[in-house]
């Protein structure tokens, strides 16, 4: 169990966030979540969360749109994105931003986990 990572998960379809959200408790002991982009910014600013894993396609604010303004606040800020979509505009779009980790929905867990790993690894390296 992990008590030193913080992670932000923003999903606007209740039943997924709440699945997901059960998954991560088993390894992580800090998940915060938002319905929507708007409400995952506000917790970025006041949290600052460790990694921050987004859907894309939500209401009030986009994952793109919120990710761009966390990136804003933070060049480091560390994104994993999800989406039904595979569109090469998305990914171009999360590559110009920084962001290198994307998940395509239904969201493959082992999938999922390899991106957490990748992006805590490189946390732990900067925390050194």
């Amino acid at each position: 169990m992990r008590d030193d990572i913080t992670i932000l998960y923003v999903e606007d379809e209740e039943h997924i966030r709440d699945e997901l959200i059960e998954i991560l408790e088993l390894d992580f002991d800090n998940i915060l979540a938002a319905p929507n982009g708007e409400e995952g910014l506000d917790i970025y600013k006041k949290y600052h969360p460790d990694l921050v894993i987004s859907d894309i396609q939500m209401p009030k604010m986009d994952g793109l749109t919120m990710c761009k303004h966390i990136k804003e606040l933070n060049g480091d800020a560390k994104v994993i994105l999800t989406t039904a979509f595979a569109e090469n505009s998305f990914v171009s779009r999360a590559k110009s931003m920084g962001i290198e980790h994307y998940v395509i929905k239904p969201i493959n867990i082992d999938k999922l986990y390899k991106c957490i790993n990748e992006c805590l690894a490189n946390k732990t390296d900067e925390k050194k």
